[in-house]
């Protein structure tokens, strides 16, 4: 990986960045960067889990570790129509 295209996560501090959910659609869903990289939407906790465990990451705890920046609200906030 070419660590100089990796400004937002050098911005945050942190290997994983969990955006804000995206309210525009239904189901609402987050946007997720590991080391710069956009990897995909997660639409719960359990698909950020599952795309750092596709990263090597899977030893971390993405709901508590300081290796994950949660943008525009926690974990447990998935948007309105979740019921998380």
């Amino acid at each position: 990986m070419n660590h100089t295209d990796s400004t937002e996560h050098s911005s945050h501090g942190a290997h994983i960045v969990v955006h804000p959910p995206n309210m525009t659609t239904r189901p609402p869903y987050r946007g997720v960067e590991i080391l710069g990289t956009v990897v995909g939407k997660a639409y719960n906790l359990a698909d950020v889990e599952e795309f750092a465990r596709r990263a090597g990451l899977e030893d971390v705890d993405v709901a508590q570790s300081e290796a994950v920046a949660w943008v525009g609200g926690g974990p447990g906030f998935w948007g309105a129509d979740t019921g998380e």
